[in-house]
C-alpha cells in the first residue's frame, strides 16, 4: 500500500509546502484517494495520475464537540490491505474479490477519517469514538470538479414545487436523468442533485458519485449554489419534528425540521462517501464497490429462504385480462388467473398490488379479494403471494403485521412511498428488514431512494425502487425513455439493483406513443422491453403487462421467464451513456447477453471475449419494420464463438437479445 506525505502544491492547494498528505491507492494503482490536512481537512480524488474530484473541504460538526476537521491535529494512522470473498447468493455476482488499500487517519478529539482505496474506486468516511449520544448538526460533503465544463448526468430531486411551504426532500427519486455540463446544474435548492451522480472526463474516464453503508444517518444530496460553477454542496435531510408530521397513510408528510441531521451514538462510523471509476463508461456496470463496503449481515447464513424470482405484476396493466368467462379486476377471479398464469410458466410470485386491503388499512381484506384462500391456492401450486402496502401503515406496527400475513402464508411485501431519506426513514428501512426477516418476508422497496449496500446488511431485501421506471408510461407524454434506460444503466444501477418493472408486449414508435393509464405502452421495440429483463439488475424482476398480452407473445414470454434474476458473473460489454449499452451475465453454464439504444437506430459490434468455445444462440432482434411497428422481432437460432465479433443492428429504441447455451453442454459439439 502506497501511504505517503506529499507536496500538496502538485494539487493547487493552498495550505502550504509542509502540510501533510495522506495519499491510499489502488491495488492496480490507477485510483487515488488523498487526505490533506491542513488548516482544515480536505479530500481529493485521482485516477491515472489526474484530479478528478479537486480538493474539497470535509468535515462533520458535533454539538457541543465542534467541527470535526477544523485545526486537525493527527493522533496516528493505521494502515491494512483489504483482501476478502464476498460471498452473493442474491447479486449479479456468485462472489465479490475485494481488494483494497486502506488508512485509518485518528484526530485528536476523538474522530477518523477513514480512506480506501479499490480497483473500481474509492471511498472515505468519519468514525468517531464519543461518550454516549451526539447530535449531528452538519457534515461537509461536497463536490469540487477540476472544471465546470465536464459532461455530467444528472437527476433532480424537485421536491413540490407547487408548494413553496412543502418539504424540499419529500421526493421519489424518480426523475429522468439529464445530459448537461457541471456549470449548468441548475442554481435552485428546489432542485437537488440525487445520486448517483456520473460525471464524464475529457479522456473517457467517468466517476460515479453515491455512498454506501447508510446506516442510521440522512442521505446524501447536492445542490449547487451558484457562487462556484465547479462545485455542487452537500444537502442531507434534518430530523423530522414528530409532531408535526402529516401521516395520511400513503405518505408521512414532513412539515418542520429540527436542526440537526441525525441523534446517534457517539461511537460509530458513518456512511461511506463513493466515487466509482472507469476508464469506460460501460465498466462501471461491473463495479462492486457499494456493496463491498456495505456492513455485513451477522446471520448471513440463516438466510437460505431467501428466493429471488420473476413475479406476475397486476397493477401497471390495471389488471386487464380477456377472453375469460368472469369480470377481470382486483378481485379473487382475477388473482387466480394470475397465479395460473404464474404456475403455468414458471414465474415464482404473484403480486397484490393497491386494491387488495380496504382503502390503506392493512388489517382489513377488501371483501372482493379472498386473500387467505388465494395465497391458499397459489401455494398449492408453487407460486409465493407478496402484498402492497404503504409505509405509514406499518411504522410502529410491523410485527403485528408481518405476524397476520406470514401466518396466512404470504411470502413478503412491496412497501411504498418513504419518499424520504432522513434518518427517521433509514432507520425503519433497516428495523422493518429485520422484522420482516424474523418472519421469513422478503421486501421490496418501492417509492425510496438509491440502494446503499443495505441488501447486504439484510439479505431479504430483493429490490430497490429509485429509478424513474417504467410505470411512469401510464401518464407521461414527452419523455424519452430510450435514452434514459441507457442512462440509468451508468447512473443509477451502479448503486445496485432496481425496480424498473419492464416486460411491455405494447410498445411504440416515437411518433406513435401516447400515455394511456388502463392499456398502458412502451416507447420503443418489443425486443428492447425484453432486453431489458438481463440488463437491468433486479433479483425479484417484475413482469409488467397482463397475462392476457404474454399468453398472445408466447415466444417473447417462453425466452423472459428463462431469464435468471440473480447472477454468477456480469460483464459490461459496450456502451455510451446516453446512445446504447450492452450487458453479458451468466448463471452456471449459460449467459445471456442484452442490449439496447435510444431512438438512434445504429449498427453495434460486440466483442464476444467473455465466452470460451462455441455455442447455441437464442436471439431476439428487431425486425426490419420495427420503426414503423415496434411490436415487429425476428427470433432465430445460430451458432456464435467465443473470441469472435458479433454485429447487431438495432431499430430506433431497439433492442436486442440472447440467450447463448454451451453446445458442449447440450451434447452438440
Amino acid at each position: 500500500m502506497k501511504i505517503a506525505v506529499l507536496g500538496v502544491l502538485a494539487l493547487g492547494c493552498a495550505g502550504g509546502l509542509f502540510a501533510e498528505t495522506i495519499a491510499v491507492r489502488s491495488p492496480d494503482g490507477k485510483n487515488e484517494i488523498r487526505l490533506l490536512v491542513e488548516e482544515s481537512l480536505r479530500y481529493a480524488v485521482l485516477r491515472n495520475g489526474q484530479v478528478r474530484i479537486a480538493p474539497t473541504p470535509l468535515s462533520m460538526t458535533v454539538e457541543n464537540r465542534g467541527v470535526l476537521g477544523a485545526k486537525p491535529v493527527v493522533a496516528g494512522k493505521r494502515e491494512r490491505a483489504v483482501a476478502e470473498t464476498i460471498l452473493t447468493p442474491v447479486y449479479k455476482k456468485a462472489a465479490i474479490h475485494a481488494k483494497g488499500h486502506e488508512v485509518a487517519v485518528s484526530f485528536e478529539g476523538g474522530y477518523q477519517v477513514i480512506l480506501r482505496a479499490h480497483d473500481d474506486g474509492v471511498a472515505y468516511r468519519f468514525a468517531t469514538a464519543l461518550d454516549g449520544m451526539i447530535k449531528v448538526t452538519d457534515e461537509q460533503a461536497a463536490l469540487t470538479f477540476p472544471s465546470p465544463d465536464l459532461t455530467a448526468y444528472v437527476g433532480y430531486n424537485w421536491g413540490n414545487r407547487e408548494d413553496p411551504k412543502q418539504d424540499k426532500l419529500q421526493n421519489s427519486w424518480e426523475s429522468i436523468y439529464e445530459k448537461m455540463k457541471v456549470s449548468e446544474v441548475a442554481a435552485d435548492k428546489q432542485r437537488l442533485v440525487y445520486l448517483p451522480l456520473l460525471v464524464q472526463y475529457p479522456d473517457g474516464v467517468c466517476v460515479c458519485v453515491t455512498e454506501s453503508d447508510l446506516l442510521d444517518y440522512p442521505g446524501w444530496n447536492l445542490y449547487r449554489d451558484g457562487k462556484d460553477a465547479a462545485r455542487l454542496s452537500p444537502w442531507m435531510a434534518q430530523v423530522p419534528v414528530s409532531r408535526t408530521v402529516e401521516d395520511n397513510q400513503r405518505q408521512r408528510l414532513v412539515k418542520e425540521r429540527e436542526p440537526w441531521l441525525a441523534e446517534t451514538a457517539g461511537t460509530r462510523t458513518f456512511p461511506w462517501r463513493v466515487f466509482i471509476m472507469a476508464d469506460q463508461p460501460v465498466k462501471l456496470i461491473e463495479s462492486d464497490l457499494v456493496y463491498a463496503l456495505a456492513t455485513p449481515c451477522a446471520q448471513a447464513d440463516a438466510f437460505g429462504w431467501v428466493k429471488p424470482g420473476k413475479v406476475a405484476w397486476d397493477w401497471w396493466n390495471d389488471w386487464n385480462v380477456s377472453g375469460v368467462p368472469f369480470r377481470a379486476g382486483c378481485n379473487t377471479a382475477t388473482y387466480k388467473y394470475y397465479i395460473d398464469f404464474a404456475q403455468k410458466n414458471g414465474i415464482e410470485y404473484v403480486i397484490f398490488d393497491e386494491g387488495w386491503s380496504v382503502s390503506l388499512k392493512i388489517m382489513e381484506i377488501h371483501p372482493d379479494v379472498d386473500v387467505p384462500e388465494l395465497i391458499r391456492y397459489a401455494d398449492a401450486r408453487g407460486v409465493g403471494i407478496i402484498l402492497w402496502c404503504s409505509w405509514p401503515q406499518l411504522v410502529g406496527r410491523q410485527h403485528e403485521v408481518f405476524k397476520r400475513y406470514a401466518d396466512m402464508g404470504a411470502k413478503g411485501f412491496k412497501i411504498d412511498f418513504m419518499d424520504r431519506d432522513d434518518q427517521f426513514v433509514v432507520k425503519f428501512l433497516e428495523e422493518t428488514a429485520n422484522i420482516a426477516a424474523s418472519y421469513k418476508l422478503i421486501v421490496d422497496y418501492h417509492g425510496m431512494y438509491k440502494p446503499t449496500g443495505l441488501q447486504r446488511t439484510c439479505p431479504n431485501i430483493v429490490n430497490f425502487e429509485g429509478v424513474h421506471g417504467l410505470e411512469q408510461l401510464k401518464w407521461e407524454n414527452g419523455s424519452d425513455f430510450p435514452a434514459h434506460d441507457c442512462m440509468i444503466a451508468f447512473t443509477r444501477m451502479v448503486a445496485g439493483p432496481l425496480d424498473y418493472t419492464p416486460g411491455s408486449m405494447l410498445n411504440q414508435t416515437r411518433k406513435g406513443f401516447k400515455a394511456n393509464y388502463a392499456q398502458p405502452t412502451s416507447q420503443g421495440t418489443r425486443v428492447h422491453q425484453m432486453a431489458l429483463m438481463t440488463l437491468f439488475e433486479a433479483p425479484l424482476q417484475m413482469l409488467c403487462d397482463t397475462p392476457t398480452q404474454y399468453i398472445r407473445n408466447q415466444a417473447c414470454t417462453d425466452f423472459m421467464v428463462k431469464v435468471p434474476t440473480v447472477w454468477d458473473e456480469t460483464v459490461g460489454v459496450l456502451g455510451s451513456v446516453d446512445e446504447y449499452v450492452a450487458v453479458a451475465r451468466r448463471k452456471g453454464d449459460v449467459w445471456y447477453l442484452a442490449v439496447i439504444g435510444n431512438w438512434e437506430p445504429r449498427e453495434l459490434t460486440l466483442d464476444l471475449g467473455f465466452l470460451k468455445g462455441a455455442y447455441r444462440a437464442e436471439i431476439f432482434a428487431d425486425g426490419i419494420n420495427a420503426d414503423r411497428d415496434a411490436t415487429d422481432y425476428t427470433h432465430e437460432v445460430r451458432t456464435v464463438k467465443g473470441g469472435t465479433s458479433l454485429t447487431v443492428q438495432l431499430s430506433s429504441g431497439g433492442g436486442w437479445t440472447a440467450r447463448l447455451t454451451p453446445k458442449k453442454f447440450l451434447g452438440l459439439f
